[in-house]
């Protein structure tokens, strides 16, 4: 629960502030390229903090004792306070397992952000995530008639609500913003929708895929075994060991943000320089003070929120991440509506309908996998 909170807490600023970026800097491209480049400087920052509390002189200070409470799998287990050993002959030397589990995501940060960045340079935040809200159905659709996996009927009708109460909350904030602001054609509204929906079919995928690389695994007597699966009794004495006994081929979280950002940043390198830099001057007149500043701030931000999404990716099913990215969607309007001052019935309305949404899907999906795992 506290690490949804500070994710959505983190996904709402990052939101906001994307937007309020693409108002004064309007080069969707050039800024999800600062944002890969920003993201890669935090990484390595931070590995080499930690690397360097990891010294023996070091290692019984408060400092290091908070940086070394993160979950397993966050950080990398080699960091010994060594720069030399640990940072540039295994951080920035990345093994085959590394560049073949990044590069795939890789090419998904980077369609999935300059979409995402379009989208939200077309239209507003609240439309973008109402599109994006269709991420668990697409989800669920997806090991239904693929993986061939068997879902309660109530799944179906709670995700359904779910999605209903999403929809009739951002269509009711986006309607009543194009009723004080109406320049936006039918064209461009059309075009930030397509964008939107093929962010959320990068994501969704990207998810599904990240699902087997992130999960927290064990090893022990030469078995892995998932934390996701374990008795509850159990789960507090295997998180306890879990760093002892991390599998040899799983990646640390850092890790892969840091060599998915190069490799988004390296990906959006060739369109970025064809098409907004040499081709746009207004590029350079654009990138005022304040603008760097946002994007600084955006691009910290989103570290934090892509760090604990990777974290609940690992901790949570597919499915349930895929809920959890509802509520954050659910944060992100409930603030938009409260900066702007208006709550109608229809938006209110929505936002119950979500909110019930949620409690059926854990009420009977939730019981309903777990009678069924105890049987």
């Amino acid at each position: 629960m506290t690490l949804c909170f500070l994710w959505y807490v983190t996904s709402s600023i990052s939101s906001n502030l994307a937007k309020a970026i693409l108002r004064r800097f309007t080069h969707p491209v050039g800024l999800t390229e600062l944002q890969f480049l920003v993201s890669a400087i935090v990484c390595l920052t931070f590995a080499c903090v930690v690397n360097f509390f990891r010294k023996n002189e070091l290692r019984h200070t408060s400092i290091a004792s908070t940086l070394n409470s993160f979950p397993p799998g966050i950080l990398p287990i080699y960091l010994n306070g060594n720069f030399q050993e640990s940072i540039v002959d295994r951080f920035l030397k990345p093994n085959r397992l590394v560049l073949m589990t990044t590069f795939p995501l890789g090419i998904f940060q980077f369609v999935g952000h300059i979409t995402s960045h379009k989208a939200t340079s077309l239209v507003s935040i609240s439309l973008v995530h109402s599109i994006k809200s269709l991420s668990p159905i697409i989800t669920v659709a997806y090991y239904a008639i693929i993986e061939k996996k068997k879902y309660n009927p109530l799944t179906y009708y709670t995700l359904g609500l779910l999605i209903s109460g999403v929809m009739i909350t951002c269509w009711s904030s986006h309607s009543h913003q194009n009723k004080n602001n109406n320049s936006s054609s039918g064209g461009i509204l059309l075009l930030g929708i397509f964008y939107s929906f093929i962010s959320t079919i990068i994501f969704v995928t990207q998810n599904i895929f990240a699902k087997g690389v992130l999960s927290v695994k064990l090893q022990k007597n030469g078995l892995l075994s998932s934390l996701n699966n374990d008795n509850d009794d159990n789960k507090s004495k295997e998180r306890s060991h879990s760093e002892k006994y991390m599998s040899t081929n799983q990646i640390d979280k850092i890790t892969i943000l840091f060599y998915c950002s190069c490799m988004g940043m390296l990906l959006t390198l060739a369109p970025f320089l064809t098409n907004e830099l040499w081709n746009g001057s207004s590029l350079r007149k654009d990138m005022t003070m304040t603008v760097f500043l946002l994007t600084v701030f955006h691009g910290i931000t989103h570290f934090i929120q892509a760090m604990l999404a990777f974290q609940l990716i690992g901790l949570l099913s597919t499915v349930n991440y895929s809920v959890a990215n509802i509520m954050k969607r659910i944060v992100i309007i409930s603030v938009a509506i409260i900066c702007e001052a208006h709550l109608s019935f229809l938006q209110f309305a929505g936002l119950l309908f979500t909110v019930m949404g949620l409690y059926g899907y854990d009420k009977w999906w939730l019981s309903h996998k777990e009678s069924r795992s105890t049987l």
